[in-house]
């Protein structure tokens, strides 16, 4: 975590900008990031000279050694009382906290303990930060995306007639884990036919048929930073003759948009890219969801690649998925997803596994 240094230097410079004396980190990724603790519990004070982590007795060793570069305070289960006395005791007056994070009775809580701050709202304050990946972030995911690539190659090699959706999810999950994931990234999505059409469906003990297409949407995590794939397999000739002229649009909205991306575009911009696609062919009311998303700490991070998005631009560095879909009801659905690195001039594509989508059944 040789970072650490710089991503409080970034910190403090936007807490000098926003005229605050500190700021109070409680939501666990943007904890993560600045200190490099994994632990489940801690609340996080940074100021112009101070770098503090209270959290309990469970986590003092792990603190001390994923965190060297924070004083540890052993506050029990204290947390709250112990850093309204520590914000007495360095006089700050003007104290930050995440909005997104902090409920309203834990606010009311750190007002009744420490009356005299002035506790001010910020949003986005770190997330900002952490949606630009430094290259050894970008190396873990990398990490990461070859371990999604294996798998989906495994799920098309043992998706045969007869399986279930739960059956194949549970094949992947156990080839990530076996091939070096700590973790999945989020639950698998295995979607057959019908379900192909709602975009984050459950697996079930349906079982897939020859005939009929998959949704398959995977993630593995390494070291904290997670990978994002969805492709769409064929099982044999598709019954449905919609589906190839589908699958066609979609690979070629995928396509657009990889080779359009780059930093400076806004999120809206690059959602264009491919909706424009899926728009002239006739289906614009079947593509309902964003582009695509940041991923990093959290699956689902900063930028948004959507209409909806802000005219934020792109920033080299920003890891995001190009996730273009068309869901037809009650038939099917097709997703083709990518993650890419936004460079300057370009995208840097990580997923690897190939996109032809026909799977010969046994």
């Amino acid at each position: 975590m040789g970072d650490i240094p710089q991503r409080l230097g970034a910190v403090r410079a936007d807490l000098a900008g926003q005229g605050l004396g500190a700021l109070v980190v409680s939501q666990p990724d943007n904890r993560r990031y600045l200190t490099g603790f994994t632990g489940s519990a801690g609340v996080v004070l940074v100021s112009a000279d101070r770098a503090m982590l209270l959290t309990d007795s469970r986590y003092y060793g792990q603190a001390e050694r994923e965190a060297p570069d924070f004083s540890l305070e052993r506050v029990g289960y204290r947390v709250f009382e112990r850093l309204s006395e520590v914000l007495g005791e360095l006089d700050l007056k003007r104290v930050g906290f995440e909005a997104d994070a902090v409920t309203v009775s834990e606010l009311e809580r750190l007002r009744g303990l420490a009356p005299e701050v002035e506790w001010r709202a910020t949003s986005g304050l770190v997330e900002r930060h952490r949606a630009i990946k430094s290259e050894a972030e970008i190396g873990t995911i990398r990490c990461a995306a070859a371990i999604a690539d294996a798998a989906m190659a495994h799920a098309a090699a043992v998706l045969r007639p007869g399986i279930s959706e739960l059956a194949l999810a549970w094949e992947i999950e156990v080839f990530m884990r076996e091939h070096g994931a700590e973790g999945l990234a989020f639950d698998t999505i295995v979607a057959a036919g019908e379900n192909g059409a709602l975009p984050h469906h459950h697996p079930s003990q349906r079982r897939i048929e020859a005939g009929e297409p998959v949704v398959v949407d995977i993630g593995a995590r390494v070291d904290g930073y997670n990978s994002d794939l969805t492709r769409t397999f064929a099982l044999g000739p598709v019954r449905d003759p919609e589906f190839e002229t589908v699958y066609a649009i979609v690979a070629e909205a995928n396509r657009t948009a990889t080779r359009g991306i780059r930093a400076g575009l806004t999120g809206a911009d690059a959602d264009r890219l491919a909706r424009d696609v899926i728009d002239a062919a006739g289906y614009g009311d079947f593509f309902g969801h964003g582009l695509g998303h940041g991923v990093g700490l959290q699956i689902h991070e900063g930028p948004r690649l959507s209409f909806l998005a802000d005219e934020h631009p792109l920033g080299a560095g920003m890891v995001i998925t190009i996730e273009p879909g068309i869901y037809l009801p009650g038939r099917f659905g097709v997703r083709i997803e990518d993650l890419v690195v936004v460079r300057d001039n370009g995208v840097e594509v990580l997923s690897a596994v190939e996109k032809q989508p026909a799977v010969v059944p046994a």
